[in-house]
Order: C-alpha cells, then structure tokens, then sequence
C-alpha cells in the first residue's frame, strides 16, 4: 500500500490532501463489484439519473489530490463554454478516510480510500473494497450505457486529470478495463493527462539514477506490488497502452524543483527533477519501449507556454480545450 499520513516523506508540502474536503458531491453512481456495493459520489453538469442519449460526448475529469471534484467541474465548464460543447461533465469524488474522520456528511454506502490509495487503483476501505479503477469502469458504463446513442465520430468519452488526476489516468490508460468494453461496442476513449508527479514506468529504464532503487519499480512507479485489480504484466499493459488514443499535457511552468504535492521520493525522483522534466522523459522512454517491441504508439506530447499547474489554465488552454471538447 502506498505511503500515508504517518510517512509524508513521500512530497514536498503534501499536509493539504490530508485536509478534510470542505464540499461532498450531490450525484453518484452504484458500483457492482465481488467484493460487494457502494457509491461513487460524483459532481455532474446535469443530472445522471436523466437519459444521456442528447449527449454528443461524455467528459469525465478526475480531480487532483485535494478530491476538489466541485473545482474540476467548474474548470471543466469554462473550458466547454469557450468551445461551444454541449458534452455532460462528471467529475467523480474519490473520498479519502480523512473526509470520513472529520464527519463530513457523506452519502450512506459512499466509497472512500486512503488519501494515497485512491490513486493507484486500491480496493477502498469501506464499505466495500471496490478499486477505484473499478469504479471508473463502472461510471463509464453508466454514463455509456447500451442506451446511449452518440454521434459517429470519436472520440466520444474523454478522460481527463490533472495533477494527482493525471497520475490516476495515466495508471487507469494501461491497465483500465472499462475503456475496452466501450471500444467493443465501437466507443472510442481518449485519454488526457496533464501535470502529473510521477508516471508508470513499463521497464527498468529510468533517466536518473539515485542512491537508493529498491522502490522506483514498486507501483505506482512500475509494476512490482501491484493491486489485485491489475491483471497484467507490463508488456501486456504496454500494448493496451500504446493502442489507446493518449495525450501528456504538460504546463511549459511547471518546473518547480520543490512545487506543491511534488513527489520527491527516490523512485520518483529517478523520473526527473520536476513535473515539466518527468512528463518530457516519460515521452522518450514511451517511444522508446514502442520501439523495442516493434508497436507503434499513439501517444502525444503537448507542451503550453505560461501555462503552470493550474487545473483551468491546462483545461482552457485552445489545445486541451480542443482535445477535451472539439
């Protein structure tokens, strides 16, 4: 399991996902697992026990450590605004055991994880010990569900996340099962990752060396200790990688050697210095693992001049904008 609040050594300045959330989302979805049943609260830019079918694509933006999912939907809406989209936004809220300590006022069977856990596809800790990549599998059937009918062009969802997000969709676009039952049924997802920490490595490769390596192919990092939802190996995770429509994001700002919720530990610092720096090496070592095992890869880099961290100026940038919305 990953670090929590008695190990923070893990980032620099990371005391604020530790924070109780100060907003509980108003929709969810019930999810169905083996391990039994609870709800992913989510925030929505309408209701979801409505049809979908007027929907032309649905976008689901995964917040970032905070679990601000409210702030991602409101980012997500000005972006849509400028480009005209009339796309349903759902934003879902992976609680963390913190919120429930503080007595937040959560849905009865409402799903929570660890502050970490949440991120690399953990079983929750209650009420049932559901992943949360198998939540996302389950919103996305939900809201692309048999009865949904949207215009023959792709792609048609988009996953979207920023920061400790685009860790979570980084991770879900290797190993996500839900994306592929959408493909069988000719639903094309796109992935869009933009500022993320740190990136799952598919080899031992790493641009840095550091003193200590015993951790830097431990999950999140690489495939050693993975999750019981992950059902496969790194080759195996790669070709499922390379064949998603996938885009990194990257902030040309966001190269703060100490920024917040930046994760210094050795396996992350074996990535790089910085968020700008690991998102370029992980482009370089992508390509490079797709050549080796003779794949072609449709993996995209983008880079936004003066843009930073921030979650609204990634998403209203024209580039994501049209990635996300066009």
């Amino acid at each position: 399991m990953p670090a929590e609040s008695g190990d923070r050594s893990f980032a620099v300045h990371n005391d604020e996902q530790y924070r109780p959330v100060t907003e509980i989302a108003n929709q969810s979805v019930r999810i169905h697992g083996a391990g039994g049943t609870g709800l992913l609260v989510c925030h929505a830019s309408r209701p979801l026990d409505l049809t979908h079918e007027a929907a032309g694509r649905v976008v689901v933006v995964v917040h970032g450590a905070l679990r601000d999912s409210g702030s991602y939907l409101t980012c997500a809406r000005a972006a849509a605004g400028r480009a005209r989209s009339g796309a349903l936004i759902v934003a879902p809220q992976f609680l963390a055991d913190v919120d429930v300590a503080a007595g937040s006022a959560m849905p009865d069977r409402a799903l929570y994880w660890t502050v970490e856990g949440w991120k690399g596809g953990y079983p929750a800790l209650g009420p049932a010990p559901l992943s949360s990549y198998a939540a996302m599998d389950a919103l996305l059937a939900e809201l692309a569900g048999p009865g949904w009918r949207p215009p023959a062009r792709n792609p048609q969802v988009v996953i979207f996340g920023n920061s400790a997000g685009g860790q979570f969709v980084n991770r879900y676009a290797a190993v996500g099962r839900g994306p592929g039952a959408l493909a069988a049924r000719g639903i094309q997802t796109r992935f869009v990752i933009a500022n993320p920490s740190t990136y799952l490595y598919f080899g031992d490769d790493r641009p840095h060396a550091v003193p200590d390596r015993s951790a830097v192919n431990q999950w999140r990092y690489g495939f050693d200790g993975a999750p019981p939802y992950v059902d496969g190996g790194p080759g195996e995770s790669l070709q499922r990688y390379l064949a998603r429509d996938v885009t990194i994001v990257l902030g040309r700002q966001d190269s703060d050697h100490a920024a917040l919720l930046l994760e210094i530990n050795p396996a992350a610092m074996a990535q790089g210095a910085n968020r700008l720096e690991r998102g370029r090496n992980y482009d370089a070592h992508i390509r490079s693992q797709a050549r080796a095992a003779g794949l072609a890869a449709r993996h995209r880099l983008i880079e936004l001049p003066g843009v930073g961290h921030s979650a609204r100026d990634v998403l209203t940038a024209p580039p994501t904008r049209n990635l996300v919305f066009g």
